[in-house]
């Protein structure tokens, strides 16, 4: 079971990560998917329910069948 503060922690990142990716995508200077990685991984730590639905998604499962390589460290 994870500590209050491991939790305020990855919600932090979490956020964090999502603002970084979208200011990522309006601004062409600053990357957006390392901020997307960072909020999903994170995401992934805060919610390990969310991150098994998100696992069964239509998305996540062409991505495991079109880039094995990526998705597997991206979904899973």
């Amino acid at each position: 079971m994870q500590t209050l503060f491991m939790k305020i922690i990855w919600s932090f990142l979490t956020v964090a990560g999502f603002v970084g990716a979208i200011i990522g995508a309006l601004l062409p200077v600053i990357p957006g998917i390392p901020f997307l990685i960072l909020a999903i991984y994170s995401l992934k730590k805060l919610s390990p329910s969310f991150h098994r639905w998100l696992s069964n998604t239509r998305l996540a499962k062409w991505l495991q069948e079109r880039q094995p390589k990526l998705a597997k460290w991206l979904v899973g």
